[in-house]
């Protein structure tokens, strides 16, 4: 039966053996379907998450000078983890700043009442709202 490869999404003839069967035999299509399971299992299953980090812990003792080689190689690439790494670092750290503290101007509202929040843009984690009072409310 001829299906649909979820990686490349050209037609395959799945194996009889695998009814299930939605990646092609192509390497990279393997690839990705192996990267998900593991991201799945990793989430899923602390006994091999744990294995795995002390698989990677042992790979890093046989091999210690790996890294520090492959920064002074990838210049672009140690650059960009490092910005990378700095926006994650401030998402968890600081989780309800959505703009810069200078570029937030705080406009004076009336502190009670009943308003209407009507959204205008969402992000990912940012929302952006107007505030309307509701006529008569305000005394």
């Amino acid at each position: 039966m001829e299906v649909v490869c979820a990686s490349c999404g050209e037609k395959f003839i799945r194996n009889p053996r695998s009814p299930n069967q939605s990646y092609c035999s192509k390497k990279e299509c393997q690839r990705m379907r192996k990267s998900l399971w593991q991201k799945s299992r990793m989430k899923k299953d602390s006994t091999y998450r744990n294995n795995q980090r002390l698989s990677w812990k042992e790979w890093a003792r046989q091999h210690p000078g790996y890294w520090k080689e492959y920064r002074k190689k990838h210049p672009d690439k140690t650059r960009r983890n490092s910005m990378m790494q700095t926006i994650r670092n401030r998402r968890r750290r600081r989780p309800e700043l959505i703009a810069k503290m200078d570029a937030l101007e705080m406009p004076r509202i009336k502190p009670s009442g009943t308003y209407y929040l009507v959204p205008m843009i969402a992000k990912m984690d940012a929302l952006k709202v107007n505030i309307f009072e509701i006529a008569g409310s305000w005394p």
